[in-house]
């Protein structure tokens, strides 16, 4: 029989009675939401940047949700972006990082008040800047999870201040330590978590006009080039097709240059993505990864969880998701000729499409849980925390 005092029982009414008895027991609600006692009273500040479609975006919302979910009191500064209201929707207070001094100083008030336990930066330049300037205003200790390779003598050393880093592989721990010198013991592995659905999706139609498309910041280095060429290629074989590039960044004026000079106006197509990852998936039939590093880990997994067949560039991060063979198709990084080969190959025969669509979507279920990754976040913020409180 549960027990509460007189002084938990009138909690119970502030805080709503169902939620409250359940973080007590340790057990979920009617909904599924699964409430523990430690995360319940849990308070973390999310610093992300620019909330655009990005890896880190994807991140911080995947980890919020499910954080949220487990009975963290979360709030967030960002520097706005396309995903804000998506996050402002999930009932949390989300501050855009002001300019002003004046501004600064009234939101630092704001944080003061809410006193989080420690901050968690969720990558990128922009969040860490932010994470180490609130860290040391809050006098709070900062995470930060970092997606690629750190290429500024300025993010190793604002990396190197952070109580812990989480980074999402093997390799990337080993660039930290032992190119940028941080601390062995305050880098955390925690591969990426993705949320599949009990039911698997259905299968993508490769019979019509299918869509082939490519995912991720247009930033130069990316190799997008060799997505532009296969699509060039691809355009000679039978059958017609639709290509297109979701993502949005400063190589983008260039790239489109690129293929006007293909003469693939009208065939491919440049969108920004929408602040729902289901939907860019949705739009497309046949996914290519071109680019081997910068967290594109994450949307080979995405699309592998959405049942979309893949093709990606064998190198970096890419082969260290994948622990068996037919989960996607891979080629040789900086290959057109053998990307577009194996596009029209997967076309060609749509049940080994399907196949390895399926198989994909196991692969992530099973080695890539969301509630792997939310259990060993989890237990870093209450390492972290408990160190504090010492």
């Amino acid at each position: 029989m549960l027990r509460v005092s007189l002084h938990e029982w009138i909690s119970c009414w502030s805080k709503g009675l169902l939620s409250y008895i359940l973080t007590l027991a340790g057990v979920q609600d009617p909904a599924g939401t699964s409430y523990t006692q430690s995360g319940g009273s849990m308070r973390i500040l999310v610093v992300s940047g620019r909330l655009d479609w990005s890896v880190p975006t994807t991140y911080a919302l995947s980890m919020v949700r499910g954080l949220q979910q487990r009975g963290y009191q979360i709030q967030m500064v960002c520097r706005g972006g396309v995903f804000l209201p998506l996050f402002r929707s999930l009932g949390i207070e989300v501050y855009e990082n002001p300019a002003s001094w004046l501004a600064r100083r009234k939101l630092l008030g704001f944080l003061q008040d809410f006193d989080p336990q420690l901050i968690h930066a969720t990558g990128g330049p922009g969040s860490l800047r932010i994470g180490n300037r609130l860290s040391t205003a809050l006098d709070r200790p900062f995470i930060h999870t970092v997606h690629s390779w750190l290429s500024s003598e300025r993010s190793a050393r604002s990396t190197r201040s952070a109580a812990a880093v989480v980074v999402v592989n093997q390799d990337l721990r080993e660039h930290l330590v032992n190119e940028l010198g941080i601390v062995k013991e305050n880098v955390r592995v925690i591969p990426y978590g993705i949320e599949v659905s009990e039911q698997d999706p259905a299968p993508r139609n490769l019979s019509g006009i299918p869509v082939i498309g490519t995912v991720g910041r247009l930033e130069k280095g990316r190799r997008l080039d060799d997505f532009i060429d296969a699509a060039a290629l691809l355009r000679k074989t039978s059958g017609q097709k639709m290509f297109t590039i979701l993502g949005e960044g400063p190589d983008e004026a260039r790239l489109r240059r690129v293929c006007k000079s293909l003469d693939m106006d009208g065939v491919l197509t440049f969108a920004a993505p929408p602040a729902d990852p289901d939907s860019v998936y949705r739009a497309v039939d046949l996914l290519m990864l071109v680019s081997d590093w910068g967290g594109s880990g994450l949307h080979l997994l995405e699309g592998l969880a959405r049942g979309v067949p893949t093709i990606a560039t064998g190198g970096g991060e890419i082969l260290s998701l994948l622990g068996e063979e037919g989960v996607c198709t891979l080629v040789r990084p900086g290959d057109p000729e053998a990307l577009a080969n194996a596009g029209q190959h997967l076309l060609a025969n749509p049940e080994k499409a399907l196949q390895q669509a399926q198989k994909g979507i196991e692969h992530v279920r099973e080695h890539f849980p969301m509630r792997t990754m939310l259990d060993k976040l989890e237990a870093l913020h209450e390492n972290i925390s408990t160190q504090l409180t010492r």
